[in-house]
């Protein structure tokens, strides 16, 4: 039987490219492998983090804009 750490390994290996381009930083992808690693067999594991942040303030009024990232893998029915 195939844990689904070493699924997780092959998947973002596979995706690794696209991963890259929707802004997942490494550290998210180490925490979400240290989440398999404690948990071999885990059905789902998430990670979110904020990657850019920008605030202007001017005559009263702030813009702010936000991009948060989440990594999610969970094991889906076949």
């Amino acid at each position: 039987m195939e844990m689904n750490k070493e699924k997780y390994e092959d998947l973002t290996l596979r995706f690794a490219k696209e991963l890259h381009d929707v802004g997942v930083t490494d550290n998210m992808k180490r925490i979400v492998e240290a989440q398999y690693t404690r948990h071999p067999n885990s059905i789902n594991t998430s990670t979110e983090e904020t990657t850019d942040r920008f605030t202007y303030r001017h005559g009263g009024y702030m813009i702010e804009a936000v991009r948060t990232v989440k990594l999610v893998v969970k094991k889906c029915a076949q």
